[in-house]
């Protein structure tokens, strides 16, 4: 499944974080570092998928849009 193209300036794991309540209730949502949610802030996407998981869940914001980019 391809994931809808990002208008510039979209970032879905921002617009996450924020709907948790900001980065340390994210953090703490997710089981890790302040300082990695940040990471993934500045990256635009998620690594790991059971923290994508959790914070799609926390946030309502579809998992489909802050993993990573889909390999063609």
């Amino acid at each position: 499944m391809k994931r809808k193209e990002r208008k510039p300036g979209d970032n879905p794991v921002k617009r996450a974080v924020a709907a948790v309540g900001g980065p340390t209730k994210a953090a703490r949502v997710c089981g890790v570092s302040n300082s990695a949610v940040h990471k993934w802030i500045n990256q635009g996407s998620i690594v790991l998928l059971r923290h994508a998981l959790a914070l799609s869940r926390a946030s309502g914001v579809p998992i489909e849009e802050f993993v990573g980019e889909e390999q063609e």
